[in-house]
């Protein structure tokens, strides 16, 4: 028979050899194991190893045996009460052996049937399984206990590093922003509005990231899935990069293979990946480091490494760093910037191409090594190979003055955007909620209606619709603006008759290429 469990064990105690038989082969017929106890020593001794039941039919004659017998008892953990049957020897002393117990105690009196003291069996040792479940609830709440403060210690960390990153381009933005406001008509001002467009950028890919992880975690962010080269998607990436790179005076390295690889990804997402890797490097390499980034066919997938000799990773680190909220060192995350989610979404997002990522490093000050692994498409075509994946159109001023309507309730961001619209030449008009965008659209009837989409009162959507419903010719172009960019808010934008959907904050090139199509 297979030893059961030190915890489903039954400890007999009694005074005749011939009833310990009895019981423990009773015991046996339940599946159980029973422990015949010479004395009171090893009785002891098992009760602290585990224990599901006892059967006793006396006390320690002795008044420290007793005590210490008890005092086992009753130093048992709070969901312990182990359950104690007493077959006592003397009728007279059953009262004063459950009084001393005070415990879960069920006496029986001689003589005792055998299916009586089975059944009293049976209901000990579920009682004490009760028990059992009682303890590993309390195991595992305590665990998540741990868990969860751990995690929120990590997210308190993460909210103070994004109070502190957010903060950061703000105070030049503040400071420019009086810059201009101070300065002589005329004067250049070329420097300080590059200063401001850089933070502003900067500002967005904070929250871009932000709302990436979001996506992710909940299962809304879709893949658009192109064949690509990978020299194009390397190219994007240290496009993306080279500020950081520069900005640290770094040597970077660009190493592919002379044949052309063609991978089946989504484009961005990809370079994103490759970039974020690169910006973890520049962040955590001194001053004038050397960054390589190299890529190479190893089967049927293609791997890109980018290796720096920077600060490196301890060991204890190489298991944590792609962890959601992980940081090296919060002190040295705050001094380099970031949000330390770069490399979580780097993992997630190349596992969703089916690939991996992975960490290597000798160890502090010894650099690092990460390796993106992606399969590889052996019959991609490489048409786009002479071309970019994401071409720049040549924004320019069109000639011709089209009629534009602004619909916001902030009338900041409506006026900007009207600012922007007249240095470009073109007839815009304002409305801050539904019914009046309706009376502007009647009489101004535009060819263009920039739309947002959390107005009070009516939605963007119950304006779109109405919109559509005045069957004007020829029909405006409508554009939703708004902060959701997931692809349920992009449905309900299509199923309410909008044109393009576009998220906040907008990049005035992208506002640019749709007045052109005009």
């Amino acid at each position: 028979m297979q030893r059961l469990s030190v915890e489903e064990r039954v400890l007999i105690r009694v005074s005749s050899s011939r009833d310990a038989t009895r019981i423990r082969d009773l015991v046996k017929s339940m599946g159980v194991e029973g422990v015949a106890c010479p004395d009171f020593t090893e009785l002891y001794n098992h009760i602290e190893e585990g224990v599901a039941a006892i059967i006793l039919s006396e006390l320690p004659t002795t008044s420290d045996g007793a005590s210490r017998f008890l005092s086992i008892l009753h130093a048992q953990p709070p969901w312990s009460s182990i359950p104690t049957i007493i077959i006592p020897d003397d009728s007279a002393s059953t009262d004063a052996l459950a009084e001393e117990l005070m415990l879960t105690v069920t006496t029986l009196e001689r003589p005792v049937h055998m299916r009586t003291l089975s059944t009293v069996i049976r209901i000990a040792l579920q009682a004490r399984r009760n028990q059992y479940m009682v303890r590993d609830l309390l195991h595992e709440r305590g665990d998540l206990v741990v868990q969860l403060r751990h995690e929120a210690t990590m997210k308190n960390e993460f909210l103070a590093t994004l109070a502190h990153e957010l903060r950061n381009p703000l105070a030049p933005i503040r400071t420019g922003l009086q810059v201009l406001r101070r300065t002589p008509t005329g004067q250049p001002i070329t420097r300080t509005l590059d200063m401001m467009e850089r933070q502003v950028s900067h500002l967005v890919r904070l929250i871009d990231d932000l709302l990436d992880v979001s996506r992710i975690t909940r299962g809304k962010l879709e893949l658009r899935k192109q064949e690509v080269p990978l020299s194009v998607l390397l190219s994007n990436a240290v496009e993306a990069s080279r500020p950081l790179i520069d900005a640290g005076r770094h040597t970077l390295t660009v190493s592919v293979p002379d044949d052309p690889i063609t991978l089946t990804v989504d484009p961005t997402r990809i370079a994103q990946v490759v970039s974020n890797l690169l910006n973890n490097a520049a962040k955590y390499t001194p001053h004038g480091g050397v960054i390589a980034l190299t890529a190479r066919r190893k089967d049927d997938t293609v791997q890109i490494q980018v290796t720096d000799n920077g600060i490196g990773l301890s060991p204890q680190m190489l298991t944590k760093v792609f962890e959601m909220f992980s940081q090296v060192d919060p002190s040295m995350t705050r001094s380099q910037g970031g949000l330390g989610i770069g490399l979580t979404l780097a993992r997630r997002l190349t596992e969703m191409h089916n690939g991996s990522v992975e960490a290597t490093s000798a160890g502090p000050g010894a650099g690092s090594t990460f390796t993106v692994t992606l399969p590889c498409n052996d019959h991609a075509q490489t048409s786009a190979a002479n071309g970019s994946v994401r071409p720049q159109a040549d924004p320019t001023s069109h000639s011709h003055s089209h009629r534009v309507l602004i619909v916001d309730d902030q009338l900041d961001v409506a006026q900007s955007l009207r600012d922007l619209l007249s240095l470009l030449g073109y007839d815009t008009r304002i409305a801050s909620n539904g019914p009046e965008a309706l009376r502007v659209a009647g009489d101004f009837k535009p060819e263009l209606v920039f739309l947002d989409i959390g107005l009070p009162g009516m939605t963007g959507y119950e304006v779109a619709r109405s919109l559509r419903a005045l069957k004007t010719t020829p029909q405006p172009r409508l554009v939703a603006i708004t902060g959701w960019g997931d692809a349920h808010h992009v449905s309900l934008a299509q199923e309410a008759g909008f044109d393009q959907h576009l998220t906040k904050p907008v990049d005035p090139l992208e506002i640019e290429r749709i007045l052109q199509s005009l």
